[in-house]
């Protein structure tokens, strides 16, 4: 009989077997997730260990780029010719070169195995410095990684265009002059009210006006490294700089934010000094800056540059442009001017009309094809036939400007340019927008100087008997008059005294003891001995340079000249207790010529000269003379709309001077009425506006609309001291 195996104990027996196939299925799932573990993970460790290789690879790289450099340099950082010198013995520009080989590897750690196999670095030379693209590839046993790393090295940043004005040293230009920004004076939208950011006005050095007649006002923000002070050269307190006729429109201490009322308007406040906190620091968002430090650490309001790099490298220090620095940058510019009109001057020839040019000649094909053109150059846009610029454009010589503008870039001028006219954007219905949609923008980048408007013409014609500082306002230059003679007896003496805009004696005549020739033709002393604004400013700027020599043996100054045919007629004015002269022959002597003024301070003059450079504001070679300029100004002057005033659309910088000029409506006769507005930035070490407008409370005679996007635009560099800096870092493969 056989015996019965109960069903429960069937069903256990079941279980067990499928609970033992259980735990040998999961037992071999983690033997096989051990093995693929292991696997993996010496995968990953291999990996890692290649793309550390490759790492390696790159510090290899920049041991030899960079820090070889610094060390053949006594460890310090030379300027950027210095480093371009140096990588030229390794890579040339637009060319490529192995620095680690497959046949030589470096191996880094015997023991772990691992090793750089190959190192390359490719060049690219850009207005932004010069370009390494580093490649290196690592190994670690069969396993393969393969890096990439760019690299910089450049001058060090500018950020100048953070400013609607940004000099050394501001005086004339706080009369009756508003700083606005552009975004918040079209806005018509009232729910963007509070939205706009505050302006920037600063000066690196000092900062003077007249505290009971400026008139004047900043939306936002005005800084200065050094004291303000009043008319006669004296500091003035925080008190006084608070009640002066000097004000700023009100902004958040928040955000910065212009604070506006419902229907758009801005409340008008006296500029207070920043405060220091506990730590010694000092508060954001003020109106006042003075004494701004240089230390980056410290700037708690943003960063002030130190400095005005010239938009050409300057590896000689000696503050002139040679052809090899300038082709350094204009070789490596891309852009172009396909319309307008351009009419190019080569060097050695010369323009001799007495009107701007009404079509183009070679000049434009060139600016079309190459995006340059080697000689002095005139620009003129008009309604139908805009300057249309796309990119970087390069000119080798000075340049003449007038009219409308269409595109986005940038004029880099090696000489000093001439603005004839109004130069205002081809826009739309919306500033810097044309009718097609495409933005309108214009950098104006200068490696000499900028005359805007008539720099040349001087105030007015004093009687010989007549010794006070100013003309008689019945003796100004008639700017819409050629010839205007007026009888004037002083004393016993009468005399006729011509005060026509091309009358005898109505320019600026460079020095003291020039003659004109009468109505007459008789060769006779010139009346007055008036000088024109640009050789009072000029005369303030070289004796600025003149101290900071003094102070400084290793410092190499710059003086401005009028014209460098009187290459000796260099003039300083020493008086400290006036704002400005305006006569050859002033009172007490205190305007000099600079060897004067050394010979009178017991100095050798060739101490000083010896290491100076001299800048001049007259055309190069005279290829267009002065006399034809001021026919160009003259011009200009017959077709404008009376009340109409002179424009500029853009960034304005130099690495010298730039001069901006009205005459006004009362004294002159201009239908500029004397009044300017700039739409953009003015950035540039000295400055001089004369502006005169109605000369009476509540005119804005100068206006300025800082446009934001002008810091889209190319910046200089600081190229004194090369910057090194790592940019992207991609894995290739691997």
């Amino acid at each position: 009989m056989k015996k019965q195996i109960p069903k429960n104990g069937g069903m256990a027996l079941v279980l067990a077997l499928v609970c033992i196939l259980v735990v040998l299925g999961a037992v071999m799932v983690v033997g096989r997730m051990l093995v693929s573990s292991h696997a993996n993970t010496n995968l990953v460790t291999g990996m890692r260990l290649a793309e550390e290789a490759a790492k390696s690879g790159i510090d290899v790289a920049v041991e030899q780029l960079w820090n070889q450099y610094v060390l053949d340099n006594s460890n310090t950082v030379g300027n950027l010719g210095s480093y371009k010198r140096y990588i030229n013995d390794v890579v040339q520009r637009n060319q490529s070169v192995d620095l680690v080989s497959a046949n030589a590897p470096v191996v880094l750690d015997p023991a772990i195995g691992a090793a750089v196999e190959a190192v390359s670095v490719s060049r690219t030379d850009g207005p932004e410095g010069v370009m390494l693209t580093l490649r290196s590839t690592g190994a670690y046993g069969e396993h393969r990684c393969e890096v990439e790393q760019s690299v910089r090295i450049s001058g060090s940043p500018f950020n100048g265009f953070e400013y609607a004005v940004l000099a050394n040293y501001i005086n004339c230009i706080l009369c009756h002059a508003s700083f606005y920004n552009i975004e918040e004076r079209y806005n018509e939208d009232s729910s963007l009210y509070g939205t706009f950011d505050r302006v920037k006005i600063a000066t690196l050095e000092a900062l003077l006006y007249r505290t009971d007649s400026a008139d004047s006002v900043v939306a936002g923000t005005t800084y200065t490294r050094g004291q303000v002070y009043n008319e006669a050269y004296q500091p003035i307190s925080s008190d006084t700089i608070e009640n002066s006729d000097l004000k700023h429109f009100h902004f958040s201490s928040e955000d910065g934010h212009l604070v506006q009322r419902n229907d758009g308007s801005m409340m008008r406040e006296g500029l207070v000094q920043a405060e220091v906190d506990d730590e010694g620091s000092l508060e954001k968002f003020a109106s006042l800056y003075t004494n701004y430090p240089t230390d980056p650490e410290e700037m708690t309001d943003g960063l002030l540059p130190a400095t005005f790099p010239a938009p050409y490298p300057d590896d000689n220090g000696n503050r002139y442009i040679e052809d090899s620095e300038f082709a350094e940058v204009a070789d490596l510019l891309s852009g172009s001017i396909t319309s307008g009109i351009a009419y190019g001057v080569p060097s050695g020839g010369s323009y001799n009309e007495n009107t701007l040019p009404t079509a183009s000649n070679g000049a434009l094909a060139s600016l079309s094809s190459t995006g340059s053109y080697d000689g002095n150059l005139i620009l003129v846009g008009t309604d139908t036939n805009p300057i249309h610029i796309d990119g970087e454009v390069a000119v080798n010589g000075d340049l003449v400007l007038a009219g409308k503008v269409s595109g986005w870039g940038e004029l880099l001028v090696r000489g000093n340019t001439y603005i004839t006219g109004d130069v205002t954007y081809k826009d739309g219905d919306q500033f810097g927008v044309s009718a097609d949609g495409s933005r309108n923008g214009l950098a104006l980048i200068t490696g000499g100087s900028v005359l805007m408007g008539d720099y040349l013409t001087i105030r007015g014609k004093n009687h010989s008997k007549d010794t006070s500082k100013f003309p008689n306002t019945a003796d100004s230059i008639n700017s819409r008059v050629k010839k205007s003679a007026t009888t004037r007896t002083v004393g016993n003496k009468t005399e006729t005294i011509d005060r026509g805009y091309f009358s005898p004696g109505a320019t600026d005549a460079g020095e003291i003891t020039a003659y004109v020739l009468d109505s007459n033709g008789n060769s006779v002393k010139r009346q007055g001995q008036q000088f024109s604004f640009t050789q009072s400013e000029l005369q303030l700027f070289n004796n600025l340079e003149l101290q900071k020599a003094l102070a400084d043996a290793s410092y190499r100054p710059r003086f401005y000249g009028l014209r460098d045919s009187q290459p000796n007629n260099i003039y300083v004015y020493t008086k400290i207790s006036e704002e400005h002269a305006v006569r050859y022959d002033e009172q007490g002597g205190n305007v000099k010529l600079l060897s004067s003024r050394l010979a009178e301070l017991g100095i050798d003059p060739n101490s000083i000269l010896s290491r100076a450079s001299f800048h001049y504001m007259n055309p190069s070679d005279n290829w267009i003379t002065e006399d034809t300029l001021r026919q160009f100004w003259w011009n200009d002057e017959l077709l404008r709309e009376d009340g109409s005033p002179w424009k500029f659309d853009g960034l304005l910088y130099s690495n010298n001077a730039i001069f901006a000029i009205t005459r006004s409506k009362a004294r002159h006769k201009s239908n500029s009425n004397g009044f300017m507005e700039v739409r953009g930035a003015i950035i540039c070490p000295d400055i001089g506006v004369l502006v005169a407008g109605a000369d009476k409370r509540g005119s804005e005679s100068f206006q300025l609309l800082y446009d934001p996007r002008v810091k889209e635009f190319w910046s200089p560099q600081d190229t004194t001291r090369a910057f090194f800096q790592r940019l992207t870092y991609r894995i290739i493969s691997g």
